[in-house]
């Protein structure tokens, strides 16, 4: 074998050896089963809830939005940009297991309930238009109970 063969065989064994360690490092992705579930009640679901809004046509950053819904449907939500904070409030409507909530100003939001088939892990699964057509989409997981809910 040449010393030209015996470098390059010694560069492949070296990037296999490479591609296992990271293969062996990187974290298992999660495997949840959402399934949809019913909203019966507004207390089943009040407390705080947080995720990563993203908008559709997609920009260079995603905003961090909280939703804190209370036992009566007032909810309340914030949303973390980096040109400041978005924030407003009303009352859900509970129709058909789902949430729903329109603005004054032309904006719809419907919020519908997931189950994971294999934990007690639940999620909403946020989706909404503001007033000038701009889609906007949110996976919430619950991070406080219903003590931190509006009235």
């Amino acid at each position: 074998m040449t010393r030209f063969n015996r470098s390059l065989a010694m560069i492949a064994v070296i990037v296999a050896v490479q591609a296992m360690v990271a293969c062996s490092f990187t974290a298992p992705k999660e495997t949840r089963q959402w399934q949809p579930t019913s909203v019966t009640d507004f207390k089943g679901v009040a407390g705080k809830w947080e995720g990563l809004l993203v908008r559709n046509p997609r920009t260079r950053d995603d905003d961090w939005v909280t939703v804190v819904i209370g036992e009566t449907g007032a909810y309340e939500f914030a949303s973390y940009r980096m040109i400041g904070v978005f924030a407003g409030k009303g009352k859900l409507v509970l129709a058909e297991g789902k949430l729903s909530a329109k603005s004054d100003k032309g904006g719809q939001m419907t919020l519908q309930l997931y189950a994971d088939s294999g934990s007690s892990q639940r999620m909403l699964r946020a989706e909404a238009k503001d007033s000038e057509g701009f889609l906007y989409w949110a996976d919430l997981k619950r991070t406080g109970d219903a003590s931190s809910s509006p009235k």
